[in-house]
């Protein structure tokens, strides 16, 4: 059913039933093992005068982490910046075909950026680049990053699709009571 009939697209559907998951509990574990890690490494600091060894590099991780594993959904579900001055001023066709211009750039950048990503991570493991303390391999992370904002990229493909056949693509925010 297209917008005229108010339906909603079933490949949006699929897409936001694997990106909400991948986003909500890895993400998630990464997030909530980052705060863990920060409120440990505080204490230690701070209480006990003793600093953890190579917290600094497992924060650097796990932040890179959260950022990989969360994008796509940020932006399947609106939560990204967006200036929608072209609502209010234009009508409902015009602002699907600017929709569609911007999106197609969104992945041109996606690509380029998970192509250069991939390329600094094979980079980084054949140079034997690590961080700091722990040394832990940056080569893996890369390819983890370059993955997210590819998952990011398709979400934008399925999008333009969902808007050229005439469907409305919704943003909306959901939570985990609605599961």
């Amino acid at each position: 059913m297209p917008v005229s009939q108010g339906g909603s697209d079933p490949l949006l559907t699929i897409v936001d039933r694997v990106v909400r998951p991948i986003s909500l509990y890895i993400g998630g574990a990464a997030l909530l093992s980052l705060g863990m890690l920060t409120i440990t490494a505080v204490g230690f600091r701070y209480a006990l005068n003793s600093p953890i060894f190579g917290a600094s590099d497992l924060k650097q991780i796990l932040l890179l982490a959260v950022v990989t594993f969360s994008v796509a959904h940020s932006g399947r579900t609106g939560g990204q910046v967006a200036v929608e001055i072209l609502d209010s001023v234009s009508g409902p066709e015009i602002t699907r075909w600017t929709d569609i211009v911007v999106k197609i750039i969104g992945v041109a950048m996606l690509t380029i950026l998970s192509w250069q990503l991939v390329i600094n991570g094979i980079n980084a493991a054949d140079y034997g680049e690590a961080s700091g303390s722990l040394t832990i391999p940056f080569g893996p992370f890369f390819i983890a990053l370059a993955c997210g904002m590819a998952l990011y990229g398709i979400v934008l493909i399925v999008e333009i699709c969902s808007h050229i056949r005439g469907y409305s693509v919704r943003h909306h925010q959901d939570s985990i009571e609605e599961e």
